[in-house]
């Protein structure tokens, strides 16, 4: 009885340690594609017809089915101002893997368009950049005065030394 409980404990540790042990290491450089969707407060600093601007910090979700990364956390926060008819933002991310390693980005809404750095990160990450373009999904009904929810999607290469 005794040696059926040692063989089960071996063999379930063995199915726990299997996925890291057969997961494949990342490229060293490579394309990136990824939808991430979000959701948390705004505040709103000035609200005029001429000019709105404020603040944000959302948490959510990114996925990148067949990415180097399927599922990783995310928290961004920044700044926003519509200022006569013209969008503009700058915000920061981390992306978090479920091993806890993590990727840091900006972001920003102007002339260009909606663009993308990735700026460093932690563990397997270490030392990674790249750069890319985001659009915005359709948008989502915010659930409460106040608050923001929103899907992006990203593309873009990436680096590590």
């Amino acid at each position: 009885m005794s040696e059926r409980k040692i063989s089960t404990a071996a063999w379930l540790a063995v199915l726990c340690l299997m996925p890291a042990a057969t997961m494949a290491q990342m490229p060293r450089e490579g394309a990136w594609e990824w939808t991430h969707c979000f959701g948390g407060p705004v505040h709103t600093t000035i609200a005029t017809p001429e000019l709105t601007a404020g603040t944000y910090v959302v948490t959510g979700v990114s996925r990148s089915a067949g990415g180097p990364v399927e599922t990783m956390s995310l928290e961004c926060s920044g700044t926003f101002e519509y200022r006569s008819g013209k969008a503009g933002s700058q915000g920061y991310c981390v992306h978090q893997d479920s091993a806890g390693d993590r990727i840091f980005g900006a972001d920003s809404l102007g002339p260009q368009g909606y663009v993308f750095e990735i700026v460093g990160g932690t563990g397997k990450y270490a030392g990674i950049t790249g750069t890319g373009v985001v659009e915005s999904l359709p948008r989502v009904k915010r659930i409460r005065e106040g608050t923001m929810q929103a899907c992006r999607h990203a593309k873009g290469s990436y680096k590590l030394p």
